[in-house]
């Protein structure tokens, strides 16, 4: 009778883990935008039609949305922040896809609407390639400049480094894989800029740990903040990729829940009706999760404006890589909110301030791909172009 409640309790779970991908969406569902992308380098993305400019190839449609999913169970994806029906874990923003597909049918559609036996079309959400940069460890996360690889670097107890590998959805190489990963960590160096030369001083093989789940280098750092860099090669044939480290304290693990679901509480949620997510499409997940507003004046916007470089300038100083594209694009999109106000301008700070307002937008891109691969110095060199881009602009509509 035991083993018949088990059962029974594990199907309702499985049960409710395929009804969230499979909930109807309501006819009053706001559809986020079509975007193209390539489908061989999802990291492309426009809102136009055209080439690939990397393989050449035609860009796709594809409807973009904000989601939260489990860290675990990944096939629970919901609209609304919350915790997994499962395991009770915190759910994480990603990245979506959205199609409509019916009962019975492997083809997929851009919109709603009816299958040919008059019932509506299921709404699904997948998640997509470099849909997931959340931590899984407490570390930092970076993409690696293959666009495929995606690590995440761990400072759990003083002299000890941790480096977790993963793939493009965020899931964790194998072990067969992780062992063609070639790393080293170097936790102090001098640069020349005359011979653009950089000296390793200290250096730190990482070495597959004994569960084969990640790399791990014993390192002579103790004081706090801890910089360290992670020099690696993806595969013998491959290029090495650096991606620098700056920890305030020592990461900590993620509590796991205490509790489990009880199965009427899991057939519950697995019959509620779900809440559409309404916010338009997005580079990274939190942008569109938590919209604002722009201000409505031009005075209003260039406080804010500077405000946000600031605030770049704040993560860049403390090694905050991964976080830097939140204020960055949100300085994109005042900088954007400024273009009507150029009319308002004199001809000679209308000139000045159109190339600005691009170098804005510009250089919130370049931050974005630097802070998601973890260099310092193309970070560095990024901010440098995004600050001016700045300055100019206060200096065009003061």
């Amino acid at each position: 009778m035991r083993a018949f409640a088990t059962a029974l309790w594990v199907l309702m779970l499985l049960t409710a883990a395929i009804s969230a991908q499979q909930r109807p969406v309501p006819a009053s569902f706001k559809l986020p935008p079509l975007s193209y992308t390539c489908q061989h380098h999802p990291d492309v993305l426009e809102d136009k039609p055209g080439i690939c400019p990397i393989c050449k190839l035609n860009l796709v449609p594809v409807r973009l949305d904000s989601s939260w999913m489990c860290p675990v169970h990944t096939t629970v994806i919901e609209s609304d922040k919350g915790t997994c029906r499962l395991c009770r874990r915190q759910l994480v923003p990603v990245t979506v896809s959205l199609t409509w597909t019916c009962r019975g049918d492997t083809a997929e559609h851009l919109e709603p609407g009816l299958c040919s036996d008059g019932s509506p079309r299921i709404g699904q959400r997948a998640l997509r390639p470099h849909g997931n940069h959340n931590p899984r460890h407490g570390g930092q996360f970076f993409m690696a400049p293959d666009n495929w690889h995606h690590i995440e670097g761990a400072y759990p107890t003083a002299q000890a480094f941790r480096l977790y590998v993963y793939d493009d959805y965020g899931r964790p190489l194998p072990a067969d894989k992780l062992k063609d990963v070639q790393a080293r960590l170097v936790t102090k160096e001098t640069f020349d800029p005359a011979t653009r030369k950089t000296t390793e001083l200290s250096a730190f093989p990482l070495r597959m740990s004994r569960d084969r789940g990640y790399l791990e280098a014993r390192v002579d750092t103790t004081a706090l903040p801890a910089e360290m860099t992670a020099k690696v090669r993806f595969g013998s044939d491959s290029s090495e990729h650096r991606f620098d480290f700056t920890f305030d304290a020592l990461t900590k693990e993620p509590a796991a829940p205490t509790s489990v679901p009880q199965a009427t509480s899991t057939a519950r949620a697995a019959a509620a009706p779900a809440t559409p997510a309404t916010t338009a499409p997005a580079p990274s997940p939190v942008s569109s999760l938590n919209p604002q507003a722009i201000p409505g004046s031009m005075a209003e916007i260039l406080s804010e404006l500077q405000g946000k470089n600031a605030e770049v300038r704040d993560l860049v100083m403390r090694g905050d890589f991964a976080a830097v594209w939140v204020p960055a694009f949100r300085a994109k999109d005042l900088a954007i909110a400024l273009e009507p106000h150029l009319a308002h301008l004199g001809a000679q700070k209308r000139d000045a301030g159109e190339p600005a307002l691009a170098r804005v937008v510009r250089g919130a891109w370049l931050l974005d791909a630097a802070g998601d691969v973890g260099n310092r110095q193309q970070v560095e060199a990024a901010f440098s172009a995004f600050t001016s881009g700045v300055a100019e602009v206060v200096e065009a509509f003061r």
